[in-house]
């Protein structure tokens, strides 16, 4: 029997996936409970603190069907990297004392052409899509990757 793992892809291959202290998520927290009511937002993750962000992209990472089908607003830092021949786009936040880091993947709606139509990684953005996920095989083992599909800059 395969076992499941749940990963952050962009967070595997861009920064390193660390947890300060135990700072975990609230396991009470509620997607629904951040909609700002901002542009059909479900969940706003750019009007909380950042150690609020980092605690909500934690509970995503752990608990991903609660956030599926959600359209997602975050801001962060761009990051880029090539991988299996195809180039990955994410937006990393980090917690109130910069020693964490989490961030989602996200894939534009439009056709964009890397590097001229993107910021230069590290440059701060904001990104809206809608939250997914999906899963590969490596080595025997199943991954989950989260993703923000039609995402756009905002």
């Amino acid at each position: 029997m395969k076992k499941t793992v749940i990963i952050l892809l962009a967070l595997t291959m861009l920064l390193p996936l660390a947890a300060c202290g135990s700072g975990a998520a609230s396991k009470e927290a509620d997607p629904a409970a951040l909609n700002q009511g901002s542009g059909g937002v479900d969940v706003d993750l750019t009007r909380l603190s950042s150690t609020m962000v980092y605690s909500e992209v934690y509970a995503m990472v752990y608990e991903p069907e609660q956030y599926t089908g959600k359209t997602v607003k975050m801001n962060g830092l761009f990051a880029t990297q090539e991988y299996n021949g195809a180039r990955l786009y994410a937006c990393i936040v980090q917690d109130a004392t910069a020693c964490c880091a989490q961030g989602l993947e996200f894939e534009m709606a439009e056709d964009l052409v890397y590097p001229d139509d993107y910021p230069e990684p590290g440059a701060e953005i904001t990104v809206v899509g809608t939250f997914d996920t999906y899963k590969e095989e490596a080595d025997g083992e199943y991954y989950i990757y989260l993703v923000l599909r039609n995402a756009r800059f905002v």
